[in-house]
């Protein structure tokens, strides 16, 4: 299974203190709105990617989402991997953190992978 640790829900994450996390999104067929703050990343190449070099704090909290709450957990393990220490799956995802409340946002666009050929960044 996964350890407990690596997963938080979405009431924990309600009671952060705002700003002391970063949202990392990775629906493959995100609707219209986002976690308010999320960056959008494709799931499937932070998993392949040999090397990440992301943007985002190495000691910081970071939760990954995803629709339901289950690729989101492999991510998390990768970012841990990668020294991302911090890094957590939304239990339950996005639909978990539409029904318990947090604020939301219009869509943003995808985030390039740094040291992707495909570093582009593609328009939903």
């Amino acid at each position: 299974m996964h350890d407990p640790a690596s997963i938080i829900s979405a009431d924990d994450v309600k009671r952060a203190p705002e700003g002391s996390v970063t949202f990392i999104d990775i629906r493959k067929q995100p609707d219209k709105e986002q976690i308010r703050g999320s960056l959008r990343y494709d799931g499937a190449k932070l998993l392949e990617a040999e090397e990440l070099a992301l943007p985002l704090p190495r000691d910081g909290k970071i939760v990954v989402y995803c629709g339901s709450g289950n690729s989101c957990i492999r991510v998390a393990a990768r970012l841990r991997e990668q020294g991302f220490a911090n890094a957590v799956a939304l239990e339950g995802g996005y639909a978990a953190a539409k029904e318990a409340g947090l604020p939301l946002e219009e869509l943003s666009q995808q985030q390039p992978i740094p040291g992707e050929e495909t570093a582009g960044i593609r328009l939903v």
